[in-house]
């Protein structure tokens, strides 16, 4: 059922108008309210307790109804689980019209306000969104789906309950939220780079991750993102000074659409067997 799930949402995000998930995110006014409470890991055992009542109405449906019910409760919780940022579609259109227009100090403007990303040079620009683009979609596709596979919907919205608190720093279960998120998407960041030697350039991947895999405190997306410059050929890892006709990160979009595939064949497979 799993692959199941995971291929109703991917077309939910493909085709229609909820390309990143519900139009409100539900889980911020929870996880700004209950993580809240003034003691660190209080607060973020407060943050976690969504966990329970999901997991009481999932051992609820499993028994009486189990079916077409339990498949919408898993559709519905991992759409509520992915992220809000759309890095493969609309997520850098802005930043693309500046730069198309070769306007590079709008495209920097952009770049900082809606991107978080900022650079000295403006022809430093393109890689450095090249990096936002690998390590949102890790965090917002990948890792959902490693850890519903692995624990279900609970696996699932658990990462986003930790993503979401460690990226409100007021918050005193922001450093324990982030902790743990970053050994949550360890392993899947891994599995990811390899999916992109699978899919990309073999030996010059395979190498970068072999120096990085044993580095624990390196970010995830960090990883993603040297991985995926690996994979790329040499001419799309140049700085890009002047602005090109056509989309300057088209490579990656299509590299991570690539690495989706892969994933999908592996997780049907592994369906088939069970």
């Amino acid at each position: 059922m799993k692959f199941l799930v995971l291929l109703l949402v991917a077309l939910t995000l493909l085709w229609t108008p909820w390309r990143t998930g519900y139009p409100r995110d539900f889980l911020i006014p929870w996880v700004a309210r209950t993580g809240r409470l003034k003691r660190e890991w209080i607060a973020l055992i407060a943050v976690l307790m969504l966990l329970a009542p999901l997991g009481l109405l999932l051992w609820w449906l499993e028994g009486i109804a189990y079916g077409l019910f339990t498949l919408l409760l898993h559709v519905g919780v991992l759409l509520l689980c992915v992220g809000r940022h759309d890095p493969l579609g609309r997520m850098t259109d802005d930043f693309m019209a500046a730069w198309h227009h070769d306007d590079l100090a709008a495209a920097g403007l952009v770049a900082e306000q809606q991107l978080d990303v900022r650079a000295g040079q403006p022809d430093l620009l393109p890689a450095l969104i090249r990096t936002k683009i690998v390590a949102t979609s890790l965090q917002d596709y990948f890792v959902p789906a490693f850890w519903y596979l692995l624990l279900g919907p609970l696996g699932a919205l658990a990462w986003r309950l930790l993503l979401l608190s460690s990226q409100h720093d007021s918050l005193p279960a922001a450093r324990s939220a982030a902790m743990l998120a970053h050994a949550l998407e360890w392993i899947p960041a891994r599995l990811l780079g390899l999916s992109f030697a699978l899919v990309g350039q073999f030996d010059s991947t395979l190498r970068t991750l072999r120096s990085l895999a044993t580095d624990w405190e390196l970010g995830g997306g960090e990883l993603a993102a040297r991985c995926a410059q690996a994979a790329l050929p040499e001419t799309e890892l140049e700085p890009i000074s002047v602005p090109e006709p056509n989309n300057i990160l088209t490579a990656t979009r299509q590299l991570m659409i690539r690495a989706i595939l892969t994933w999908a064949v592996v997780i049907a497979f592994l369906s088939m067997l069970s």
